[in-house]
């Protein structure tokens, strides 16, 4: 594939592959920081044939041509799948990933959701825990598996996993509290026809806010305050349907009547949180970010980029019905629910009627009590930023020129998470998991539940507190692509380190 010419920040034209390169060596927020990477030390892990030391996963990452929703373009992925391969483990085992970069461009795997207890170098986050993986050469991951639930993998340099580098990764107690008779790991995702660095610099120099032919200002401000990138199409596991493509193949789930299937959805979008719901069944929810909570039935709920829900379906209808995500603004993706006994077809086409039970924040609560400390000490995050000039930062600063977040060993620390911008932010937490205490004025300090991920609405705000028990640097950020991109983090450092 020829790689399109886009512009430069000086008007000169560069192809995609050099955009990439320049972007992850000087852009803002993509940067290296090496007296960072040399303070972590970061030394490679080599295999040892003949010595108990294989790997226990092999991903060569490439590029290839595919047409996920219908639309021909270049695909990032592991072993030439999007998503990349299902890893599934069991809790304790040591996993050992080698990793064969056959990209133009250093790499890196950020394992989404692990603990790392002990060995935050294994974290994947260029700039942070390591350098990445230069271009033809490998590395092997090694860490624990820990903790159980629902995971994922994905690229942690540049804005390169949204052109498809990520995967999910299931971590299996060694007994399982939940009755069900089939298990669905199901990525969705949002997908864009052009590269990540066409789409980063259209959204640098403003192209995305200027009103379409014939539309208002309003409705363009209304589309950025949503994603930063207009809507083309949505996948549930790789499959969906862009514009003009409506033959384009979707994904179909098959269930047995009378069975119980526990869904396993995670969002790994770019840009946009979904709202989730499968036609004429309800959801109970047992699993938020792979932690467990007290299980509450709904009708829909809200994923947001990063986080993880598990949710109970009963098998209770017959024929074949609609899974749908949706944006705020109304645009909408499918998958296909479909019964075993029922004819291979799809259900006929109709507009969403979103169910009236819609998952709350007040409903993700822990099933036991929880002891939070008294003397948690509070840091203030507020978001700031701009679609033009473009720009996202965290007390003002925009990583990697900001402040690191110092913390000591054992104690306990509450964000107060402020947004008085114009977008929902959804932040993930590395190395560590928080209780989710709610808004301010309204903590729940009795049961809140247990996660990695939480989404701050605009003009709004949430607390969350977590105990600082494992040592290393760690990112805390937007995982909005584009916001990353730009410095929307800080480093979480203990100190000593």
């Amino acid at each position: 594939m020829t790689d399109p010419p886009i512009s430069a920040p000086d008007g000169s034209a560069v192809t995609r592959r050099q955009f990439l390169k320049h972007s992850a060596q000087v852009g803002v927020g993509l940067a290296f920081v090496p007296s960072l990477l040399t303070s972590c030390g970061g030394t490679q892990v080599s295999l040892s044939p003949g010595t108990g030391q294989d790997p226990t996963h092999v991903f060569n990452v490439s590029a290839w041509e595919g047409a996920p929703d219908g639309r021909s373009r270049e695909i990032w992925g592991y072993n030439k799948q999007f998503p990349g391969p299902e890893i599934r483990a069991k809790a304790g085992d040591q996993l050992r990933i080698q990793v064969n970069n056959q990209l133009p461009d250093p790499t890196s795997i950020h394992w989404h959701g692990m603990k790392q207890l002990g060995t935050w170098k294994m974290d994947g986050v260029t700039g942070v825990s390591r350098e990445p993986i230069p271009a033809g050469e490998s590395f092997t991951y090694v860490f624990k598996a820990e903790p159980t639930g629902t995971h994922m993998y994905h690229s942690h340099t540049g804005i390169q996993y949204s052109e498809g580098l990520v995967g999910p990764l299931i971590i299996d107690p060694e007994s399982n509290p939940y009755q069900y008779d089939s298990d669905e790991v199901v990525m969705i995702s949002d997908w864009f026809q052009e590269a990540g660095p066409v789409l980063m610099e259209k959204i640098r120099t403003g192209a995305f806010d200027k009103p379409e032919k014939g539309a208002s200002s309003k409705k363009s401000k209304m589309k950025m305050d949503v994603g930063d990138v207009p809507f083309q199409s949505a996948l549930f596991n790789g499959k969906g349907r862009g514009p003009g493509q409506p033959n384009a193949e979707l994904s179909t789930f098959q269930v047995d009547q009378g069975e119980r299937v526990r869904f396993r959805f995670i969002n790994s979008s770019s840009t946009y949180a979904f709202r989730l719901q499968f036609d004429q069944h309800k959801m109970t929810v047992i699993e938020c970010d792979g932690q467990p909570m007290r299980p509450v039935e709904v009708d829909n709920l809200w994923i947001d980029i990063g986080e993880r829900f598990d949710v109970i379906v009963e098998a209770k209808q017959k024929g074949t019905h609609w899974i749908r995500i949706g944006t705020l603004d109304g645009n909408e993706g499918r998958a296909v629910l479909r019964y075993k006994s029922s004819a291979d077809a799809e259900p006929a086409d109709s507009p969403v009627k979103w169910g009236p039970r819609t998952l709350g924040l007040n409903d993700l609560r822990s099933p036991e009590p929880v002891t939070l400390a008294s003397d948690a000490r509070v840091v203030k995050l507020v978001c700031g930023g701009t679609m033009q000039p473009y720009g996202w930062t965290l007390n003002g600063q925009s990583w990697p020129k900001a402040d690191p977040i110092m913390v000591s060993e054992g104690e306990s620390i509450r964000f107060e998470l402020e947004n008085p911008t114009g977008m929902n932010h959804p932040f993930h937490l590395h190395g560590h998991f928080f209780h989710l205490l709610g808004k301010p004025g309204e903590l729940n300090l009795k049961d809140p539940a247990k996660k990695d991920s939480i989404t701050v609405p605009t003009k709004s705000a949430r607390t969350i507190e977590w105990v600082a028990d494992n040592p290393g640097h760690w990112f805390f950020h937007c995982h909005i692509e584009w916001h990353l991109a730009v410095g929307m983090a800080r480093v979480i450092q203990y100190k000593g380190l």
